[in-house]
């Protein structure tokens, strides 16, 4: 399943803060086993602050849920194994949330906000 919605990525750059790429630009895919969040146009210049695509298997994202942004805006979260948290901007919150569990990753349904 590929989904094009918002991102929001730590960035490493800058003070440590976030990297927010709008909609059409952020793109979440689910695989088999995998998952991958990245910015769909201008991915290198996006990555000057230091805001890495994330890809990884149940064993590297330790959560997966559903959240709202600062204004409400529906989506999913990521939470990895280093503790480090990325938004993917939807209103399509369930059928992420629904491919993330058929593939293994462990999906709460607790919503948190960003």
């Amino acid at each position: 399943m590929q989904i094009t919605g918002g991102a929001n990525f730590p960035a490493a750059r800058f003070g440590g803060g976030r990297l927010n790429a709008t909609w059409p630009f952020g793109v979440l895919t689910v695989d088999p086993g995998r998952l991958r969040l990245r910015i769909r146009l201008f991915g290198a210049v996006w990555q000057l602050s230091g805001a890495q695509p994330l890809a990884g298997t149940p064993e590297d994202i330790v959560e997966v849920f559903p959240c709202r942004g600062r204004l409400g805006t529906p989506g999913v979260g990521l939470r990895t194994v280093q503790g480090h948290r990325y938004f993917f901007w939807t209103s399509a919150t369930a059928t992420v949330l629904d491919a993330c569990r058929r593939e293994g990753f462990t999906v709460s349904t607790e919503v948190q906000k960003m």
